[in-house]
């Protein structure tokens, strides 16, 4: 029968609970997060709903208050009603609201008929009361019971075409009534449009929630993945034990005790691993004895003939290392002396090479300062160009001024040349009623009457144009001292240009003197270059002397411990034998027949 791994055991027992319990997590947060989202959908939809409908009831409030500001303009006598009410329509006409500016409003009276409407401009003036939707709803009629009702203004839903002319889609539209000329102002939203903006965000809450979705089974997926993994490295921090124990008994089996069991852990598996490996370097260190034992019985003669031949040759090699250590020590000296100039050399080299980077550091730092300079100079000219385009921007406001006061001169003008006319043709007639007699010099009273009011109204006009005429003259004052102020702003931006430019012909001649200083330490760098391979070479042979001197010495130190322990292995070697006879004598007695 097939035995079962421990390791895939646990491993499968993680990852069924992980399992069971992604499951049941992800099943539950995936459930709120739909629950949420439907939620919020609805929400939003409400919300949004509300919203357009404020939306147009504060557009047409604010319609109504500029019906309003215009209606006291005709109050106070500034403009007549009927200028009023043409100058409202207008600036309602022109109204629009939205990002897109698809917003707008229409104005009907309280007699059904169209006062304005920005799209349908062809139907201005007509009698709207029939007006039918598709479902048979009276629009015109609908907007003015809401309108003009106790609230003054209110909501209403019917089919009406969108501004392509051919699409009819319901509309929700607020209308409220302005009572002091019985306007009632209107405007509204396309449900359709309405309800694509919403689909559009709900799609988008929608994406976001297949998004959360997606997340949350790739988090599950690492989730499983990362405790897959754990358990199996938790298999094989418990398995290896185990498996490195029963290696050791194969190993046992075939006699094989080259090695022991290697396990570092602190449980009870390391513990028995300890033991076994424990018994199995006492059974090496038995078996070791044995052999070794019988090695020195064997060899104990021949090292007697060896050892003594080994002392006679070690003190011929005592006495050539001696000789060597001589020699290298002379030639030690003469190579210490030369590498003593060459690092001279170095040194002065190096002092040279300070010398010009202090030169390098002083032109570094007028650099510093003339750069310093040169982005305030740059400030300034920033500050003098704003100046500039501020005052280009009053001469354009000054020439403009200028050009509505030409205007103004242009319709005084129109207006004598108007006056001018009518007095010839009352000069015309009051030359007719003259040369009549009689009853018929009355006209000509008239006429002169009418005349000198003609008269009065063009002293009048040449008055007015003679202001203008001021006008103009202080305009271009102005335009002269905002030019001249253009002109002094010149001057000071080409000053600060040259200044500018001096400072970075300073900064070129620092920038050429770096230069320089850097190819004379290019230079004092090759000549230490030169030097240190000098140096080197010194140090090389300083350093082959060295270990050839150290490699004498430890040589002949060799030798005399050499020599030292021959002897004593000598005199050791008959009392070892008999220590190892008794050894291998206990160490037999161990083992039970």
């Amino acid at each position: 029968m097939k035995s079962k791994s421990v390791k895939n055991s646990l491993t499968l027992m993680c990852l069924m609970i992980v399992l069971v319990s992604v499951i049941v997590i992800g099943g539950i947060s995936i459930s709120n997060i739909s629950t949420m989202t439907s939620t919020a959908n609805k929400n939003y939809e409400n919300a949004r709903l509300d919203g357009y409908n404020t939306e147009i009831k504060s557009q047409v409030q604010s319609v109504i208050a500029i019906l309003q500001a215009e209606y006291d303009k005709s109050q106070n006598g500034d403009l007549t009603e009927d200028e009023a009410k043409k100058e409202a329509a207008e600036i309602v006409r022109n109204m629009r609201y939205r990002d897109d500016g698809s917003g707008y409003f229409w104005i009907d009276d309280t007699d059904y008929n169209l006062i304005m409407h920005p799209i349908l401009t062809d139907q201005e003036g007509n009698n709207r009361y029939d007006l039918t939707d598709q479902n048979g709803v009276k629009i015109i009629q609908e907007i003015m019971k809401v309108s003009t009702g106790s609230d003054g203004g209110g909501f209403n839903e019917f089919y009406f075409t969108k501004a392509d002319g051919v699409t009819v889609a319901p509309k929700i539209a607020y209308s409220q009534i302005f009572t002091p000329w019985n306007w009632v102002v209107s405007t509204g939203n396309y449900v359709d449009d309405m309800e694509a903006e919403m689909n559009s965000s709900k799609n988008e809450v929608q994406a976001k929630y297949h998004t959360m979705i997606t997340v949350i089974i790739i988090i599950d997926l690492i989730f499983t993945v990362i405790v897959f993994i754990a358990s199996r490295i938790f298999g094989n921090t418990i398995c290896k034990p185990l498996i490195e124990i029963q290696n050791f008994a194969n190993r046992m089996s075939t006699g094989d005790l080259t090695t022991g069991v290697n396990v570092s852990s602190k449980n009870e598996l390391g513990k028995t691993a300890g033991a076994l490996d424990l018994a199995q370097q006492e059974v090496v260190g038995l078996i070791s004895n044995i052999d070794g034992v019988s090695s020195h019985l064997q060899s104990a003669v021949s090292d007697f003939k060896k050892n003594f031949d080994s002392m006679n040759e070690s003190i011929q090699n005592v006495s050539t290392a001696i000789n060597e250590i001589a020699q290298n020590s002379n030639s030690q000296a003469a190579s210490t002396s030369s590498a003593s100039e060459n690092i001279a050399e170095i040194a002065d080299g190096i002092a040279d090479t300070s010398s010009e980077m202090e030169s390098l550091d002083q032109n570094a730092q007028l650099m510093q300062d003339r750069s310093n300079k040169s982005m305030e100079t740059l400030h300034r000219l920033i500050d003098v160009n704003s100046t500039t385009k501020t005052d280009i921007d009053s001469m354009y406001n000054q020439t403009a001024q200028t050009n509505d006061s030409v205007n103004k001169i242009s319709q005084a003008a129109t207006l004598i040349s108007e006056i001018a006319s009518q007095t010839n043709l009352l000069s015309l007639n009051a030359s007719i009623e003259a040369a009549r007699a009689g009853e018929a010099g009355r006209g000509f009273a008239v006429v002169a009457e009418e005349i000198g009011g003609l008269a009065t109204q063009s002293a009048q006009t040449v008055s007015e144009i003679n202001n203008i005429i001021s006008e103009l003259s202080q305009n271009s004052e102005k335009s002269m001292e905002l030019m001249k102020k253009m002109s002094e702003a010149s001057d000071e931006q080409v000053a600060a240009l040259e200044s500018t430019q001096q400072m970075f012909e300073d900064l070129k001649g620092a920038l050429d003197s770096c230069m320089a200083s850097i190819q004379t330490i290019t230079g004092k760098i090759k000549n230490v270059n030169s030097q240190r391979e000098l140096v080197t070479e010194s140090i090389d042979t300083l350093t082959q002397l060295a270990t050839d001197n150290a490699s004498s010495t430890e040589e002949t130190s060799a030798m005399a411990t050499e020599l030292d322990a021959v002897v004593r292995k000598s005199s050791d070697l008959v009392s070892a034998l008999a220590d190892d006879i008794e050894k291998l004598s206990a160490d037999m007695k161990q083992f039970k027949l």
